[in-house]
């Protein structure tokens, strides 16, 4: 393991606890799991963190569902890939990781980020209904020079954790060496799967820090349609493949109007755990992209009967499970616009959202700092929350569509392919009718339990900027 976070904290960091963490991680011995959370409460140097694995220190012992997770973590994975997790993403990116973003962010005067997604490449060998990227430019994907560059420049940040996207990222080889060369950083990957063979997974095993999140949405009839024939069998098979390599992955759903009714079975997620996930992410489709259609868009009943059933999942299953956009309480709203992500695209332009399709920076020009500072991410990051304080409707595209029109508009922010301006102008009367139906349906939610729920879980945190932020919106008695 690459030591270089510990070494910007020397001082601060317990060298012994890491080697002692080190150990544990090594043996593979999932019975120590208490004992490892317990030294990773000891290593935090944050008190919500400190907090947290204190908590998962606690449900180890009485052994909640959702620490199968982690078991699962220790009993499946080879060793190199059981160490990466939790020595890049647990120590690096959580502990260290959190510490050096919260001084440079007093050095600096300047928010910075958990993380960014980058999309290296826009070039796919899969035309998916509805793809969120299928209207970009395929020419010229982003140069590995620049990709080592901002990388190198967030992680002296504090930034250890980064999503790869695109496109499929598989086709370009190169950032097989990327990764590699970048062994201290803990990287997911969203990828159709198609590509994925004896050779690529025999490397992955090798790297240890590479995350594959394949695209399924649900039964086999679902994602042949919207992908293509004979994808969903090619995409089981890479399970296998990756299972048998003992490499940590998931799968990736997009909720749509037609696969709402099958992804929101207790099938689905037994099969994936049949197949060996160990996360898996539930993305609402957006219509973005090329030929966006309102009608594939999951209804605002399905999106919250969605909400409803991964609540109850993670109290269930062995599973780690991330529902955007319902988990606004979870990451303090709308992550957008650099509050916890950014998104570089393969032009080099810089989104707020992988989703918001307009951009006033490229990172070809301009430093990842700079980016951060700019007016409009500093704009979107200042409206927040958008309207009320309902985190459970935290999106400016879909929750709140008239806040995007009126900051794309005041900073110019440019669309990064052609007919992206269908969000501000064709769309208008659908989005802003969907955001009205959604907000009246979690709104009662919200004010029954939702805003306490969140305010309690704020206790744990030392920053003051997430209870500064809702305060804006609510009188915090």
């Amino acid at each position: 393991m690459s030591i270089s976070a510990f070494e910007r904290l020397k001082g601060v960091i317990s060298a012994t606890l890491i080697e002692r963490i080190v150990k544990v991680v090594e043996s593979g011995d999932e019975k120590k799991l208490a004992g490892l959370f317990d030294l990773l409460s000891k290593l935090a140097p944050a008190k919500y963190f400190r907090e947290s694995f204190a908590q998962l220190a606690e449900m180890a012992r009485t052994n909640h569902p959702f620490v199968g997770v982690f078991r699962r973590v220790f009993t499946e994975l080879n060793e190199n890939c059981r160490k990466k997790a939790i020595l890049n993403f647990l120590v690096n990116f959580i502990i260290l990781g959190r510490a050096i973003r919260d001084r440079k962010e007093k050095e600096l005067g300047v928010h910075i980020p958990n993380f960014m997604v980058i999309s290296p490449t826009m070039r796919c060998n899969l035309n998916c209904k509805g793809c969120y990227a299928s209207a970009y430019s395929k020419e010229g994907d982003l140069p590995i020079e620049v990709v080592d560059r901002v990388i190198s420049e967030a992680k002296e940040l504090g930034m250890y954790f980064f999503t790869f996207s695109g496109g499929e990222c598989f086709i370009r080889e190169d950032l097989l060496d990327f990764w590699e060369k970048h062994d201290d950083c803990y990287f997911q990957v969203y990828t159709n799967g198609t590509l994925l063979d004896d050779k690529m997974t025999d490397r992955l095993a090798e790297m240890g820090n590479v995350a594959p999140m394949l695209s399924v949405e649900g039964s086999k009839e679902e994602t042949d349609y919207r992908r293509g024939p004979g994808v969903y069998e090619k995409v089981m098979n890479s399970f296998e493949l990756l299972r048998r390599k003992g490499i940590l992955y998931g799968f990736s759903a997009t909720f749509t109007r037609s696969s709402a009714e099958y992804l929101l079975k207790d099938e689905f997620i037994e099969k994936m755990l049949d197949k060996g996930c160990k996360v898996g992410w539930f993305f609402q489709y957006i219509p973005t992209g090329g030929a966006p259609d309102l009608n594939y868009m999951a209804t605002p009943q399905q999106r919250a009967a969605l909400h409803e059933k991964v609540e109850e999942w993670r109290s269930k299953y062995p599973i780690f499970l991330g529902d955007f956009w319902n988990d606004g309480p979870y990451v303090d709203g709308c992550m957008a616009g650099g509050q916890r992500y950014l998104h570089i695209i393969s032009s080099g332009d810089v989104e707020p959202c992988v989703f918001v399709h307009f951009a006033v920076d490229n990172i070809k020009e301009k430093s990842l700092l700079e980016v951060l500072q700019s007016d409009f991410f500093k704009a979107i990051r200042e409206a927040q929350p958008y309207d009320d304080d309902n985190l459970l409707c935290p999106c400016l595209i879909i929750d709140h569509p008239h806040v995007l029109r009126e900051l794309v508009k005041k900073y110019r922010a440019k669309p990064t392919h052609p007919g992206a301006e269908a969000l501000l102008k064709d769309l208008v009367l659908g989005l802003d009718k969907y955001s009205e139906e959604i907000r009246s349906i979690f709104g009662p939610e919200w004010e029954e339990r939702g805003r306490s729920k969140y305010l309690k879980s704020l206790e744990k945190e030392d920053k003051k900027e997430p209870l500064e932020r809702i305060k804006k919106r609510i009188e915090v008695k």
